[in-house]
């Protein structure tokens, strides 16, 4: 009788680690789903409000701006988020994937940042000043895109992982 229980407490113990880690690799999948939708927004955003800034529309470009910023940095909740599960996991090529990820929004946060100083130097006219910020930006973002170049690398590297 002892080892009827013994044997059933194991397969129970492992049927739920099993579904443990299931959940945490959908977890992560959902996750994955959001930080690109957000990435995503955040660039159109992000364009849209250099764009707005080039056509001297600063008032819509500071709104843009601020809409990417939410964009990114949601993203970036979502991404330490699904980070947390990856190293329950102890997965390896998903923890690296997610640390990519967030290097790659640091960069797009400080992109954007730098374009929220710019906007309002351009609408007083301190050109000077504020190509220095657009500068810094356009390089933060050349940035970003190593790092998104990477993480798609990590993706066709691993399809099974990242369907």
């Amino acid at each position: 009788m002892r080892k009827v229980i013994i044997i059933f407490a194991l397969v129970l113990v492992t049927v739920s680690l099993s579904g443990c880690l299931g959940t945490q690799v959908s977890q992560i999948d959902q996750l994955t789903d959001t930080i690109n939708d957000h990435i995503s927004s955040g660039d159109t955003y992000f364009n849209q409000a250099a764009t707005s800034t080039n056509k001297y529309q600063y008032e819509a470009a500071q709104s843009q701006a601020d809409n990417a910023s939410s964009q990114f940095g949601d993203a970036r909740t979502s991404t330490q988020e699904a980070l947390i599960y990856a190293k329950n996991l102890q997965d390896q090529v998903y923890v690296t994937y997610l640390q990519i990820t967030l290097q790659e929004l640091d960069a797009k946060i400080n992109a954007t940042n730098q374009l929220k100083v710019a906007i309002p130097l351009f609408a007083r006219n301190d050109t000077k000043t504020a190509n220095t910020h657009v500068d810094n930006a356009n390089q933060f973002m050349d940035a970003s895109q190593v790092y998104q170049k990477q993480r798609e690398e990590i993706v066709q590297q691993n399809p099974a992982k990242f369907k």
